[in-house]
């Protein structure tokens, strides 16, 4: 009978790729937890500026 091998010690393809590219790239956590941060406020102004459009957009349609 095959042996099946723990998924729990083997890491996802994801996973190794994504470490393969931060020794590539310098990755540093204090860094990657910056970006994360400037990233979630343009999430903020990306959305704001859709509602805006959509909202012009609601106005030409009523009109």
């Amino acid at each position: 009978m095959k042996k099946i091998s723990s998924r729990e010690n083997k890491p996802s393809p994801f996973l190794r790729l994504m470490k393969k590219g931060h020794g590539k790239t310098g990755y540093k956590a204090k860094n990657g937890k910056f970006l994360m941060t400037m990233s979630e406020d343009s999430h903020k102004r990306i959305a704001s500026l859709i509602r805006k459009w959509l909202e012009q957009d609601e106005k030409k349609n009523a009109e």
